[in-house]
């Protein structure tokens, strides 16, 4: 013959429920426990997205944008809307009419349409178009 256990007061505090002599969890427990996995999950898909996003420039390749040109360095980089970008020896420079012409020909403040990577070096702009405003 088979004798039951006994369960204490204990134990039906800790979450559990007696249903047919079987001690079970209660359902309000395991609801909680979904909740805490589904909360976890949605943390950690917010933060792969958000890493997911700020990498897109490193894995981008050429990244095409356009701004408010404010000064070329005689370091060989440029100034575009507040950013330093480094300047491929190789860059292609054109005016509004699409003539090809140097850089420092640009006058102040102007608009350019460009397109630059990330390399080793940091930002490095391979082609400058001067935009008609």
């Amino acid at each position: 013959m088979r004798t039951a256990r006994m369960y204490t007061v204990n134990d039906l505090d800790k979450g559990m429920t007696m249903r047919n002599n079987k001690m079970t969890l209660r359902m309000t427990d395991v609801c909680i426990r979904r909740k805490n996995i589904a909360l976890f999950l949605a943390a950690f898909i917010v933060v792969a997205l958000t890493l997911a996003a700020s990498s897109d420039v490193l894995a981008a390749g050429k990244v095409k944008a356009h701004g408010t040109l404010t000064s070329i360095e005689g370091d060989g980089s440029v100034i575009i809307d507040g950013k330093g970008y480094l300047v491929s020896p190789f860059v292609t420079v054109q005016d509004y009419r699409g003539a090809i012409v140097s850089l420092s020909s640009f006058p102040p403040s102007s608009f350019v349409y460009f397109e630059y990577e990330y390399t080793t070096r940091g930002f490095v702009i391979n082609l400058i178009k001067e935009l008609a405003q």
